[in-house]
């Protein structure tokens, strides 16, 4: 049976439907809320025959909550709150919440202030959310790049002069404002116990930033 088969087979109890890639990845769309999507998907680790299971939400803020307000000073108050989470500890697992890692790849950017996002992730629902989800690592930033070229993205072993130069043009002028909850799962393909709780962690997730986002961000 295909991986991509499994992960039907694991959230088939959920109302989603499913598109497969041209790629061969795999992408969910939860039925109740059609501005979140889930991109699944499995590829092997840079320098190394171990696979990953990432799967990442995508939730697109639509054009009438914007407002005609300025995208670009929205995307980098929105890089500015990105933050990353991750367990730490064996026998006691507890959660590190910290600014996300990637903005040290972004020279040039300025950020603005903002530390909201980051309270939030901090509190004790977020944790058991993110332990229950199995994941090794959770980033959660806005799309740096048009979300139909979003899954590029994933699949790039390394930020080439072409990523870059698409993230530098959305950065300038983004057509679209989308927030980006990236799950990281080493060794390949979980049990189907395990998918399904990282899908529920992602799309909880997900709901916690587009309320966030709706009463603090746009208001």
């Amino acid at each position: 049976m295909s991986w991509v088969q499994s992960v039907k087979n694991a959230l088939e109890q959920f109302e989603i439907s499913f598109e497969e890639t041209g790629r061969g990845n795999l992408v969910a769309k939860p039925l109740e809320n059609p501005q979140i999507r889930l991109i699944i998907l499995v590829r092997r680790m840079q320098f190394s025959f171990d696979r990953k299971f990432e799967m990442v939400g995508v939730l697109e803020i639509p054009e009438d909550r914007l407002k005609n307000r300025d995208k670009s000073q929205l995307l980098k108050r929105m890089l500015s709150e990105s933050v990353e989470l991750e367990l730490k500890g064996v026998l006691r697992r507890s959660l590190k919440a910290s600014r996300w890692s990637g903005l040290s790849s972004l020279p040039g950017v300025t950020m603005l202030e903002g530390e909201g996002l980051l309270q939030v992730v901090r509190s004790r629902e977020v944790e058991e959310l993110v332990k229950q989800g199995g994941g090794e690592l959770i980033e959660i930033f806005p799309s740096l790049i048009p979300v139909e070229l979003f899954e590029t993205y994933l699949m790039a072993s390394d930020r080439g002069p072409v990523i870059s130069t698409l993230v530098k043009k959305h950065m300038e002028s983004p057509q679209s404002i989308s927030w980006i909850v990236r799950m990281h799962m080493l060794y390949g393909v979980q049990s189907g116990g395990v998918i399904r709780r990282a899908f529920l962690t992602v799309v909880n997730l997900l709901k916690k930033i587009e309320e966030y986002t709706y009463t603090r961000l746009l208001p």
